[in-house]
């Protein structure tokens, strides 16, 4: 195990698009997540109230800071999935998965380093996601409720094991670095038009099982469910939402069934 961690993590270190893409994801981050605190706080502030007494929703205080960063960081994941699209795909660009065959490796041992290398960069997004969670909250909380609330966190981590499996899917079976980028994109805009048809359709109930419109769900945005119960007040509408232990569930589903895909290909594909 020693020994595969050390390799995965020799190539990681000459990957440059790796350092970028971490680099403007560790500086960004954050910034955005204030940018949308400014935003809402603005235009949205005056008008936001929760339901408990008419208090104001105060999105970098606990418990709320947990769903606002997590909400806020989601938005990453594309550009975070872009990662695994690339590390996958050198490895048939440049064949480093047959020649770690040729050295002695099973293929099983190869294919454990890619999944481990899928872990280990969801786990560095949450514990970051974490940490900015942690320090906004600190910082504008009068009582440090740290633990109130954080079940965001991993529910987040399982959205970004989501996400990542997705672009492993794409990396596996298009093998070529661009095609899967353009390819894996481009996915999210034809689910959003399909679903967007289904909406006016009322078949929302549909769409609601789609994988990448359950994946959003698993960080939907902070005080969505006041939103919908004062939109049913209004007009009496209610729109179609899977419990969240079934989107776990249904999340948990696409996750396994586009990992054993990957598998079952790199399995039979001649490396």
């Amino acid at each position: 195990m020693k020994k595969l961690i050390a390799i995965e993590f020799a190539k990681l270190k000459k990957l440059n698009a790796l350092r970028v893409i971490l680099l403007l994801y560790f500086v960004l981050s954050p910034l955005v997540v204030y940018a949308l605190y400014s935003f809402f706080n603005t235009f949205m502030g005056p008008v936001i109230e929760l339901s408990d007494g008419g208090a104001k929703w105060n999105p970098f205080g606990f418990p709320d800071v947990w769903g606002f960063v997590t909400w806020c960081s989601s938005w990453f994941n594309v550009l975070m999935g872009v990662i695994v699209i690339i590390v996958m795909s050198n490895e048939y660009n440049y064949k480093t998965l047959k020649q770690n065959v040729i050295d002695g490796m099973s293929l099983k041992q190869v294919i454990a380093g890619k999944f481990f290398v899928v872990f280990i960069l969801s786990t560095i997004v949450t514990l970051y996601t974490m940490i900015v969670g942690l320090a906004y909250g600190l910082i504008n909380s009068e009582t440090a409720d740290v633990w109130n609330g954080f079940v965001e966190i991993p529910v987040y981590y399982l959205q970004t094991l989501c996400y990542f499996s997705f672009a492993f899917f794409f990396a596996t079976v298009v093998k070529r670095t661009a095609l899967s980028i353009i390819f894996f994109i481009v996915s999210f805009i034809v689910e959003a038009i399909i679903g967007g048809m289904l909406s006016i359709a009322k078949l929302e109930v549909i769409y609601a099982f789609f994988p990448l419109n359950a994946f959003s769900k698993l960080t939907p945005f902070p005080i969505l469910k006041e939103m919908v119960e004062a939109a049913q007040e209004r007009n009496g509408n209610i729109p179609f939402m899977l419990d969240s232990w079934v989107n776990i569930l249904v999340c948990l589903f696409y996750m396994a069934l586009f990992f054993l895909v990957s598998l079952w290909v790199i399995k039979r594909r001649d490396l």
